[in-house]
């Protein structure tokens, strides 16, 4: 790749991302509770402006936080240890503890990588980039990087497999003391958009506009370097992508149920502010005050001038109706004038509507019922399990595209790093059991397991929050406990044994001193 096509490949890649950012910027919004107000009339009073701002209930959020609150990566088995380095039984091996250190500990991964999650849940896409670490070659440098600011371009024959990428984003160009200038020249922005071209074997670094800049605002190239990683160093993260590679986003579709609940909230808040209680009405009644012929009285100023509104129309004199109280009579002028009540709304069809839009809403995006915590109470351990059954399933579909997507972390990294032999594609991702269970369950489960001679460490992996440094520590513990209860044991025997009793000697076979 030559400067000259990384150019055209970058003002494709701008293009692209600034087609799709709107999207990807309503996804965020709406995730963080940003997100469309009710339908109501123009011109209505800061009361009802008040009650759409209270009628947001932000569902979204736990749509896409409630599969990444139950992802956790804890370990990689990478299968690279030799022969003469083969771990020993319920051990880890020592490659697989130098990946988990150097590359994902290292960069924080234990944090960082749920916003990876939360991108493939988003957008369909989580993307993780990884560059060798000049300063320390044995930790490469990983990093999550934003959906919006990165296009991935996929291999036409294989569109599963990235052929290029590029990064875009802005900066305040601080680079001369002209950056703090209160007033610029015209054509001059303090802000500079970095362009970043990568493929298998180098990555060309463009920049456009800011202070330092040109003028004239075209990509310029300051900086080209080559990588070891012999693939476009980006691993991704895909959730259901189309067939040719794109990524598709579930929230879309989640999107207009939560515009929807957000909207019989609305109607509910309403209900309940103008017409929750019964209200008393009257009708025939004229508050004009009229004189002895019959002619509207209007209020006056000192000079005997009638008063005018707003409008330049006089302002009548206005008889008080009273106030109502269960102490007071109402009495009105006029024969027909009639006193009647207006019945309270029915709030439980409000509330039925509501509760049916979001169990849909937790039907369509595989959401566990206890979840609402109201509709489920005093759960067995099969009782959750089972309510948990079509969550788990989601769980597992999502653990497959997170997996591969740790997993090509792990090979770039291992490759970033300098290593000589090859990587070995039957790597595992290793995910820290987050399901619920009741743990009595679980403890019974496992001693039976291990009556009949299974593996004490794959046991022990199944405890839920064991990770794999909590595993091969128990393991060694037990190691331990076990030598210890051994050598108690033939100390007891030894002391059990005591001093031998003399042997019987006959008197007649010994001979006489002499």
């Amino acid at each position: 790749m030559d400067a000259t096509l990384a150019q055209q490949r970058l003002h494709y890649a701008e293009q692209k991302i600034n087609f799709r950012r709107p999207t990807v910027q309503k996804r965020e919004r709406y995730v963080r509770g940003i997100q469309e107000l009710p339908f109501a009339p123009n011109g209505v009073n800061k009361e009802y402006e008040q009650l759409r701002d209270m009628s947001i209930a932000n569902w979204l959020d736990l749509w896409s936080s409630a599969p990444v609150q139950r992802l956790r990566m804890d370990g990689i088995r990478a299968g690279l240890d030799t022969k003469d380095k083969k771990p020993k039984a319920g051990e880890i091996g020592e490659i697989d503890k130098t990946i988990w250190r150097d590359v994902f500990q290292a960069n924080k991964w234990d944090v960082r990588q749920s916003h990876v999650y939360a991108s493939l849940m988003r957008h369909g896409r989580g993307i993780a980039s990884v560059w060798p670490n000049k300063k320390n070659p044995k930790q490469p440098i990983v990093r999550y990087e934003s959906f919006e600011l990165v296009h991935i371009e996929m291999d036409p024959d294989d569109p599963l497999t990235p052929l290029w990428a590029a990064k875009v984003y802005q900066v305040d160009d601080l680079a001369t003391g002209q950056a703090n200038a209160f007033i610029l020249p015209n054509g001059m922005s303090r802000t500079k958009t970095i362009g970043i071209v990568y493929d298998d074997q180098k990555m060309i670094r463009f920049e456009r506009g800011g202070v330092s800049s040109a003028f004239g605002g075209g990509w310029e190239k300051v900086f080209e370097s080559t990588h070891p990683m012999g693939e476009v160093p980006f691993a991704l993260y895909d959730y259901k992508v189309k067939d040719n590679g794109e990524p598709w986003s579930g929230l879309d579709h989640m999107i207009p149920q939560q515009d929807a609940l957000n909207t019989v909230r609305f109607n509910t808040l309403l209900a309940m502010q103008f017409s929750a209680f019964r209200q008393r009405a009257v009708s025939g009644f004229d508050p004009r005050v009229l004189d002895a012929e019959g002619n509207i009285v209007y209020r006056t100023n000192t000079d005997g001038q009638p008063l005018l509104d707003a409008n330049g129309q006089p302002i009548p004199i206005i008889h008080s109706p009273g106030k109502a109280g269960v102490d007071r009579i109402l009495a009105f002028p006029g024969e027909g004038t009639r006193v009647w009540d207006l019945p309270e709304s029915d709030l439980g069809n409000y509330i039925k509507v509501h509760e049916n839009f979001l169990v849909n809403f937790f039907a369509t995006g595989q959401i566990p019922p206890q979840y609402l915590l109201s509709r489920m109470a005093n759960l067995s351990g099969d009782a959750l399990a089972g309510a948990e059954s079509t969550f788990a399933s989601l769980l597992e579909e999502i653990k497959l595209s997170a997996g591969e997507g740790n997993e090509q972390v792990a090979k770039l990294a291992w490759k970033a790093r300098g290593e000589d032999h090859e990587w070995d594609p039957s790597a595992e991702c290793q995910w820290a059991d987050t399901e619920a269970r009741s743990f009595s369950q679980i403890v019974d489960a496992l001693t039976k397991l291990i009556a009949v001679d299974f593996p004490h460490q794959a046991a022990f992996e199944m405890i839920p929050g064991a990770t794999s440094q909590k595993v091969e520590r128990w393991m060694q513990q037990m190691d331990a406990e076990a030598l210890s209860s051994n050598l108690t044991r033939v100390a007891r025997e030894f002391r059990g044994v005591g001093t031998p009793p003399p042997a019987e000697v006959d008197e007649d076979e010994l001979e006489p001193a002499v």
